[in-house]
């Protein structure tokens, strides 16, 4: 069973524009995540899957350097995002799809191989972490099946749809979603994502423990020193 991480970037962001590639130490926050990720002993694939734009050269310049595939799309469309999530799945052959989105850098990539493991070993079609959420914000990812991901892309009619990719699903295949206990405690009022200028600066003060719960196999314990 293959597992190809697509991995949805975009330049332009209104709230904080070029997020994904303001400096995190030596690194832009998108080179932290991929290098990160590719650590990963589940991931077949890791493919950046963009827009089409004036600035692509700096998403071919990561996939270069990484060694990771690039998802061009045929439209200037940012909007339908699920439409460019279809057509890179279409065009790789992925079977199965992790998503994580580009303004996640300290995804922690343990997390990313146990939801692996307990997908292939349940023999599920989609797998969350975040129904109900005790997750930070910036842990978040699903796995689901090329055909669950069709099935969306063939139905899902509605903007929020479109924008989202997997909103479609937890509406109307509800018994297709299974959710993975990641942690005891609830950590859903902590954010370790990239939205705005504060999560940035707080990125910059806690840069240090950051990259360590991105790459530890006993996150929690990391995570509970930043909560407190």
């Amino acid at each position: 069973m293959k597992f190809d991480l697509i991995i949805q970037a975009r330049i332009f962001s209104s709230r904080l524009p070029g997020k994904i590639f303001l400096s995190l130490g030596k690194k832009t926050v998108l080179e932290f995540l991929v290098n990160n990720l590719k650590k990963s002993k589940s991931i077949n694939k890791i493919i950046l899957a963009i827009p089409k734009n004036n600035e692509n050269n700096f998403f071919k310049k990561i996939a270069s350097i990484y060694k990771v595939k690039l998802f061009i799309s045929k439209d200037r469309n940012e909007s339908n995002v699920l439409k460019r999530y279809y057509d890179c799945a279409t065009k790789f052959k992925s079977q199965n799809i992790i998503r994580i989105t580009s303004d996640c850098p300290f995804m922690n990539v343990n997390i990313v191989d146990k939801m692996v493991k307990y997908y292939s070993d349940e023999g599920l079609n989609f797998l969350t972490n975040n129904k109900p959420r005790h997750i930070p914000h910036g842990f978040d990812c699903e796995i689901f099946k090329y055909q669950l991901l069709k099935k969306t892309y063939l139905n899902a009619k509605k903007k929020t749809d479109l924008e989202h990719v997997t909103p479609w699903i937890y509406k109307n295949l509800k018994k297709e979603v299974n959710n993975l206990l990641i942690f005891r405690k609830n950590y859903s009022n902590l954010r370790i994502t990239l939205d705005n200028i504060n999560d940035y600066n707080f990125f910059l003060k806690k840069i240090s423990i950051l990259k360590k719960i991105s790459r530890s196999r006993n996150c929690e314990n990391l995570i509970n020193i930043i909560k407190n």
